[in-house]
């Protein structure tokens, strides 16, 4: 069975001192060549998304807000842009299908919203989704970020939240 590690999220404009940590935590992953498959999501507001209109959220608009933070941009050779929550929409889901894919890591940011939608939406459409937990982060701190990990593992099940860092000795126990 194939499997795939989506990094969501970690661009300039989500970088900030409850995140910034998840940078090196996820280069340090992504060296290690553990996936053979990798998607980054790029998420890209527009003025009339319900983030400017109902939650007066007026940020990543701009090319520098949207960029993949330059650490991890040398390792984001595949790059699905979105406009919500979720990255799992009809491009991912058949790019996984393709492939065979029915496995997929999650890490980035934020927590509670796109990690937490996306691990959701592809657990619903019958791809099991794990959370790398250390290599997520919220902006708005731990208690948003330890809230998330809770209704996900309520959700897609504890044993699909990976809390500790994971390397290539430990890796296969999650295959």
């Amino acid at each position: 069975m194939n499997f795939c590690l989506f990094v969501i999220d970690i661009q300039n404009g989500f970088i900030a001192p409850n995140t910034s940590h998840v940078i090196q935590r996820v280069k340090s992953l992504l060296e290690q060549n553990l996936f053979e498959y990798v998607i980054f999501t790029r998420f890209r507001n527009t003025l009339d998304s319900p983030y400017v209109r109902y939650l007066n959220w007026n940020k990543l608009f701009s090319e520098t807000e949207q960029k993949i933070v330059d650490e991890l941009e040398p390792f984001a050779k595949l790059v699905f842009n979105k406009t919500i929550y979720t990255a799992c929409n009809e491009e991912t889901l058949n790019y996984l299908k393709k492939r065979d894919i029915h496995q997929v890591f999650i890490c980035g940011i934020d927590t509670e919203g796109c990690v937490l939608k996306t691990a959701i939406d592809f657990f619903e459409n019958n791809i099991n989704p794990y959370i790398l937990e250390y290599y997520s982060a919220s902006n708005g701190g731990e208690n948003f970020h330890q809230a998330a990990i809770l209704v996900l593992s309520q959700l897609i099940g504890r044993s699909n939240i990976i809390t500790e860092p994971i390397d290539k000795f430990h890796f296969s126990k999650y295959l």
